[in-house]
């Protein structure tokens, strides 16, 4: 926050966002920056070859990335006016820093099956983070003790939970109790209650949280429920729908309770990540196209930030 000395209110610094777009000379997307009122767009990339999720590190001086042929790079200096040119760190995608800042989590089939990597840009090779079979979708906690992720362990694609805290044989969990494909977790600022979509065999998602040793559905009545995300205080959960025609921003207390679903400016609804505990930042599909818009859950309302070109794959500088 900054406050203005001899004034009795205070303004909001506006929060950087990442994001890549084809709004440019090559045509491929590239990793851009702007505000969160679409002001200040700026280009860090020129590469041959499209680019994809981008991630802040920590402290907002670096962008992780992967390009479509599963190479992953990252950006220094990201807030000078000549940031350095990408640096190749390692094959994979979904890459993400740690707490450290220094250190990326990413999935790779370095060792022959999909799986969750680590390693320091100057590393000679990766640390194998989980050795089940094809573990994925991997979230670090805030405090960056706990990862949840996605991975083959009994039946089918369970929950698990690793402590990186504990140096053990025994930090891996079992999280999710069902017998259904279960995918894209979430964990509390708290690290006390993880949320995840459950698929049946008709691929119909349900909201599952874990909470007190215990599963419950959350999501029953809305159709195949996807992609929950905790907002910044833990009170609400916003999440997808996806039908044969569109896929619908929800809200809904933890606890499953007020579920709301909003009218969203830019079409269908990909990906989607709180900025505060009344924003959310989504990229939505229109045909071949992608924008990228705001909703305010308190106002109902959303606008798009982006007009020109296809922008999608927000990520927010908390």
């Amino acid at each position: 926050m900054m406050v203005l000395t001899g004034c009795n209110f205070v303004l909001s610094q506006s929060k950087k966002i990442t994001y890549v777009s084809d709004n440019n000379n090559s045509g491929h997307y590239q990793v851009f920056v702007m505000n969160d009122d679409g002001s200040e767009k700026k280009q860090l990339t020129d590469m041959s070859t499209d680019c994809y999720f981008p991630k802040w590190s920590p402290d907002g001086s670096k962008i992780v990335f992967n390009t479509d042929d599963n190479r992953i790079f990252f950006i220094a200096d990201v807030n000078t006016d000549t940031p350095a040119d990408p640096y190749y760190v390692f094959n994979g995608e979904h890459p993400s820093y740690a707490s450290d800042g220094e250190t990326i989590i990413f999935n790779s089939d370095y060792d022959g099956v999909l799986t969750i990597y680590a390693m320091a840009p100057n590393d000679p090779e990766p640390m194998i983070i989980s050795a089940l079979g094809y573990s994925n979708q991997q979230v670090l906690s805030a405090d960056g003790s706990k990862l949840v992720f996605s991975a083959f362990f009994q039946k089918s694609k369970d929950i698990m939970l690793i402590d990186l805290d504990d140096t053990t044989d025994n930090n891996l969990y079992q999280i999710s109790a069902n017998d259904n494909a279960n995918l894209m977790p979430d964990i509390s600022s708290d690290n006390s209650k993880i949320i995840w979509a459950s698929f049946n065999n008709n691929l119909q998602g349900t909201i599952c949280i874990y909470s007190d040793g215990k599963e419950k559905a959350l999501s029953k009545g809305i159709e195949s429920a996807n992609r929950p995300k905790f907002s910044p205080d833990d009170n609400m959960i916003a999440f997808v729908s996806i039908s044969n025609t569109s896929v619908k921003l929800y809200t809904m207390n933890q606890d499953g309770t007020n579920k709301v679903s909003y009218d969203i400016k830019g079409g269908s609804v990909a990906n989607h990540l709180w900025i505060d505990n009344e924003r959310i930042i989504y990229d939505a599909e229109n045909g071949s196209s992608y924008q990228v818009g705001i909703l305010n859950v308190t106002t109902g309302k959303s606008e798009l930030i982006t007009k020109n070109g296809s922008n999608m794959h927000p990520d927010i500088l908390n």
